[in-house]
């Protein structure tokens, strides 16, 4: 683990998001757009759309709960994701990732808004105040199947003892405890492994199982597509600008959870 690069940076303070105990949602908000801007700025330079992301929370009938979200559309990542998952493989992502199958892209997407559902904080009971809630709320632990999911993607950069074949086992079996053992599900965590793929330097990465291509290559690789009519259907308003900033999010944090990559010396 390398908590001063950006990757480890941004990672904690994802990790954090979900984490039990009071939160300053402020201070929280602010350590993770602050790690997303840095590492977004040293990936993809002035492309970048990830300030309109920002850490909030909404009420659900089932509670309250804190993760990743549009500032101004006032959606969350997860919820965008989901309508995206049936979506067309992009042609600019085939061109660039030409073995991809269409079912590929799809479990990407699949698996990257299990990943922001498995970042979220556990629901908190929606209070009675007139909608207002106090700056700092206490928050409580992540369930087991939650902690689990979490554990498994940090294990990918932080644990260098385990073999990737462990890992890959690891993380199909904590993402179906969190998410349940759906059909799409079952298929979307077979086609996924932590493998060391690309330059000698890279590290483990979570990877698209046959073909051996990083899930954040194939999501980055997506920037700057058109929405697809299936997202505008259920968010017609959402620019083309919140749709790129959706696709770098989710890249950089796939990148987060990745091995940082050995740099040369000298």
């Amino acid at each position: 683990m390398n908590p001063s690069s950006l990757r480890g940076r941004l990672r904690d303070a994802l990790l954090c998001v979900g984490e039990r105990g009071d939160v300053n949602e402020a201070d929280l908000s602010a350590a993770v757009t602050t790690a997303l801007r840095e590492l977004a700025s040293e990936a993809l330079g002035e492309r970048s759309r990830v300030e309109l992301v920002t850490v909030g929370a909404e009420d659900h009938s089932w509670g309250r709960s804190l993760g990743l979200r549009l500032a101004d559309y006032d959606v969350e990542l997860p919820d965008v994701l989901l309508y995206a998952d049936q979506s067309d493989l992009p042609p600019q992502v085939q061109e660039s990732c030409p073995t991809l199958s269409q079912e590929e892209w799809e479990a990407v997407l699949l698996v990257s808004k299990l990943i922001f559902m498995g970042l979220q904080s556990e629901p908190e009971p929606v209070r009675d105040e007139a909608g207002q809630h106090p700056q700092v709320t206490p928050r409580p632990p992540r369930s087991v199947a939650r902690e689990r999911f979490c554990q498994a993607l940090a294990a990918i950069s932080e644990r260098a003892d385990l073999h990737q074949d462990e890992l890959t086992a690891q993380l199909r079996t904590a993402l179906l405890n969190f998410a349940s053992e759906t059909p799409d599900n079952k298929d979307a965590a077979q086609r996924i492994a932590v493998l060391h793929t690309g330059e000698p330097q890279q590290g483990p990465r979570l990877c698209l199982s046959r073909s051996g291509v990083a899930f954040a290559k194939v999501v980055l690789s997506a920037g700057g597509c058109p929405v697809p009519s299936c997202v505008l259907e259920e968010f017609p308003d959402l620019t083309q600008d919140e749709w790129n900033a959706v696709i770098h999010v989710t890249g950089m944090t796939l990148m987060a959870f990745e091995t940082e990559p050995a740099r040369d010396v000298g």
